[in-house]
């Protein structure tokens, strides 16, 4: 199906036109994914799929536009045919807004919504590394120095980064709008895909860092996003941006072999319903479903002990997940692309 439309695109920067070691994999594993979903949705909707989401036609191609539709297909991808589940498409929750697609699992419902930054207004040299802050973090001189001091060896500038703690507010106050008619057992997922180790550390800043949404100085009322259970952070951009210039990862369209991380929102309605137990049972049910590092990540955030050698423990904070994933890579996993 989507082999068939390839011939029609025009502009060579195209990422299903380009070749690398990854890309029959690549192109092959997309194609399976949409032939999945033919069978949910019919052929009209893929074909305007194709055509739009993932601009395989005529025209200039928009690098942005494309990523987000590679991301949201790889959110869902492991889901169209979940054993036992039932797979829903642009699942009109609150009509005639949608979220991006649902799946019921052993009568437990799912609502999820995909969001993605846009970086395009960022330039970026490539032996430079974005360092980006809330604009409520009272030592970003020090991390920058930090940061920029242990790069610098590797032959990298730190330069500071456009804040994206209001684009975060953005999605939350968004996907509120799509669930707020959602039945009481459902729970509501968003799905925010990061760049590198760095952007993905300042994301879950956001979250729970100084003035975090999901803390009790939140800038915003916790209502205004109450109806959200779950944030799970997952580095599918990073994953899909340039796809080509890195062979060593894989599985670009397969949600658990990203790195993801899970968090649910202490502050939504359907927590605060439940008991502390509850609450660990659901994110234990979760974790089976959306397979993530949340626990293990948070207990090494935590060992103030373990850090690289000759690095910094106040580092972490901004490093973690750069040193966290740095582990996996003697038993040659990569989850992300090298900068």
């Amino acid at each position: 199906m989507l082999l068939d439309h390839l011939s029609e695109i025009t502009d060579n920067q195209h990422y299903l036109v380009k070749t690398s070691i990854h890309y029959d994999e690549y192109l092959h594993s997309l194609n399976k994914i949409l032939n999945a979903l033919q069978a949910k949705i019919g052929e009209k909707k893929i074909n305007r799929l194709i055509r739009d989401k993932l601009q395989v036609r005529a025209g200039a191609f928009n690098e942005s536009q494309y990523i987000q539709a590679a991301c949201e297909l790889t959110a869902m991808s492991e889901f169209i045919d979940y054993p036992d589940a039932a797979f829903v498409y642009e699942d009109k929750i609150t009509p005639p807004k949608d979220v991006d697609f649902s799946v019921t699992v052993k009568g437990k419902k799912y609502n999820l919504e995909v969001k993605c930054a846009s970086y395009k207004d960022e330039t970026r040299l490539p032996d430079e590394v974005t360092l980006t802050f809330s604009n409520r973090m009272p030592i970003r001189e020090q991390a920058l120095g930090e940061v920029g001091e242990r790069l610098m060896s590797k032959g990298k500038i730190v330069k500071e980064g456009k804040n994206l703690d209001n684009v975060m507010k953005d999605f939350l106050e968004s996907t509120q709008e799509k669930v707020k008619q959602c039945r009481t057992d459902d729970t509501n997922i968003l799905i925010v895909c990061c760049h590198d180790e760095i952007d993905m550390q300042l994301w879950r800043g956001y979250l729970f860092g100084e003035g975090g949404f999901f803390t009790e100085s939140s800038p915003i009322g916790h209502e205004r996003f109450d109806h959200v259970d779950f944030v799970l952070f997952t580095n599918t951009y990073n994953r899909h941006f340039q796809y080509f210039n890195d062979p060593r990862v894989s599985n670009h369209w397969s949600l658990s072999s990203s790195f993801n991380l899970l968090y649910p929102n202490r502050f939504s309605k359907k927590s605060k319903s439940i008991s502390v137990e509850s609450g660990r049972e659901k994110l234990s049910e979760l974790n089976k479903i959306f397979p993530n590092h949340n626990i293990k990540f948070e207990d090494y955030l935590k060992n103030q002990e373990d850090v690289p050698s000759g690095e910094k423990k106040a580092t972490k904070s901004f490093l973690g997940v750069a040193w966290y994933a740095d582990k996996f890579k003697a038993n040659s996993v990569f989850y992300f692309r090298q900068s």
